[in-house]
């Protein structure tokens, strides 16, 4: 589960101090870790340092970046760059025992994450999803629809409504609650709202937050109210209110009578990610991909697939759209400018990307489709990037091959960026899987093959001068390349390879942020 620092901070004890900044539903911690001097920091993980003083020692140290201090003087906000979030510890904690409460923590709330996909793979209730969420909102949990019905509500120990919730012998909501605690005169003109908001009383004292339901037509259909009454709500717990939406708005629609297409809705989500993807709200595609059974994390491709031929008209996208669904296991279709973009979840039980290849060239011949092939990534999330390079791949391969019908990114990537350029496509796409693997091993094992490698393409296989700047002895050199051929899917023989990977060492070099957006070390 995606936390963010401000429920980090509600959930630890001993904290002593914190800053936290107001995007907070866009900044997401995955990962926690000790800090290790010379690392690329990520936005997406939470370092640990000794205390404040070790941290402005950090040169990068950048907008984004999240710090959790053992203990030590809380900083002075000026300190760090804007952007910045740090919790300070009181000191009492140790290293180790920090970390065991922060596997905790992050247990905790995956736990809830798959407690909702079982609920909604299932024939359960609205009100179950509200008692598997009571201890994530350590608050009590209500929804109720545009009628007031009370669909479902969670209550336990502390966490406890101070007002009878019910009118005496009905499921709809006490009316003392609708006139005069949620449904002031303020509350038409909320309905509109489309993401989590607090709700506040006359002394502006925060009392609960909420969240509005739409049914699949768009339409209002209820309200989630997290109440405050022993006040644990944090910004932070906003964004996990999306999430939560999302998984009630599935019952919701399931209750209502309308079949919920959990497919449908992967796609549409899918699609409007594609068109905007620094605009549109990732947690709705997140929860529809749960729904679908596919995770974030995973072996993926795309296929960028051409259905038809100058000034014939064969196929259309929706047709085959349609057909793909049913033939193919593992994939996502997509009518998108009238092409067919294609999403191979190779996680889903496929042998692999080269075995999926194979098929998919039986499948382009005999429909007289042509089909540019990315290269794999692991984060679903970047599809978009990696479909402008199955694009790309389909660009360069009918330019250069142009009787064939299926072309891989890989076998094209050199031609695309001579006459392309290297700043059409994102920086990741353009540096083969083989080297991120081998960047991904000098960080799992210590070694240096990368630099290695660049040294010996740097000096276009003059292995002498390779070595002298590398300072290192002959035999060590030889035995890093040995293992180096093992580790690339690339013969570094060839000419094209080479000149391929003396560009794109070059473009690291030039644009070091490319580089350590990919941890790079130049």
């Amino acid at each position: 589960m995606e936390l963010n620092i401000h429920i980090l901070m509600n959930e630890l004890e001993h904290v002593s101090g914190y800053r936290g900044e107001q995007d907070y539903l866009d900044r997401k911690l995955s990962f926690y870790t000790l800090y290790q001097p010379g690392c690329v920091l990520r936005r997406d993980t939470l370092y640990l340092m000794e205390s404040a003083d070790q941290a402005l020692d950090i040169p990068e140290l950048e907008s984004g970046t999240a710090l959790l201090f053992l203990g030590g003087t809380e900083p002075l906000a000026g300190d760090f760059p804007y952007g910045c979030s740090w919790i300070c510890m009181d000191g009492s904690l140790t290293a180790d025992a920090l970390l065991s409460r922060l596997e905790e923590i992050f247990e905790k709330y995956n736990r809830w994450e798959q407690g909702l996909s079982a609920v909604l793979s299932g024939e359960r209730s609205i009100e179950a999803l509200c008692r598997l969420s009571l201890p994530i909102f350590n608050s009590p949990v209500m929804v109720h629809n545009r009628e007031y019905e009370l669909m479902g509500y969670a209550e336990a120990g502390n966490a406890s409504f101070s007002y009878s919730l019910l009118q005496e012998g009905t499921n709809y909501l006490d009316r003392n609650i609708t006139d005069e605690l949620f449904f002031r005169s303020d509350y038409l003109t909320t309905l509109e709202f489309v993401t989590p908001q607090y709700w506040s009383n006359e002394g502006e004292k925060f009392i609960s937050i909420y969240s509005n339901i739409f049914d699949e037509n768009g339409e209002y259909w209820g309200r989630i109210v997290i109440d405050g009454v022993n006040i644990t709500l944090t910004d932070g717990h906003l964004a996990l209110l999306s999430v939560f939406t999302e998984t009630v708005r599935a019952l919701a629609v399931r209750h209502s009578g309308s079949r919920f297409n959990a497919l449908e809705a992967f796609k549409n989500y899918a699609l409007e990610y594609l068109r905007s993807p620094s605009e549109f709200d990732a947690d709705k595609l997140l929860m529809a991909m749960r729904l679908a059974e596919w995770k974030r994390s995973g072996p993926f491709f795309c296929v960028c697939m051409e259905l038809t031929e100058t000034g014939q008209e064969l196929h259309s996208a929706a047709y085959e759209s349609v057909l793909f669904d049913h033939q193919l296991h593992g994939y996502l279709s997509l009518e998108y400018e009238d092409r067919l973009l294609l999403l191979c979840n190779l996680g889903l039980g496929l042998e692999g990307r080269d075995e999926e290849c194979r098929r998919l060239a039986y499948i382009v011949r005999d429909n007289l489709f042509k089909s540019g092939i990315s290269t794999e990534f692991s984060d679903f999330f970047q599809f978009p990037d990696y479909y402008r390079q199955a694009e790309a791949a389909l660009y360069s391969g009918k330019e250069c091959s142009s009787t064939q019908w299926l072309f891989k990114f890989e076998d094209y990537a050199l031609h695309y960026v001579l006459n392309c350029g290297a700043d059409t496509l994102p920086v990741r796409t353009l540096i083969p899987a083989s080297i991120l693997e081998l960047i991904r091993y000098d960080r799992t094992h210590d070694t240096s093959y990368y630099k290695t490698l660049l040294n010996y393409i740097e000096f276009d296989s003059h292995t002498a001068k390779a070595i002298d700047d590398l300072y290192i002895h002959r035999n060590t050199f030889k035995s890093r390349m040995k293992k180096i051929r093992e580790l690339l899917d690339m013969d570094l023989d060839s000419p094209q390879e080479r000149l391929y990977l003396m560009l794109i060492f070059r473009i690291l070099k030039r644009y070091p942020e490319l580089a350590g957006e990919q941890e790079v070390v130049l």
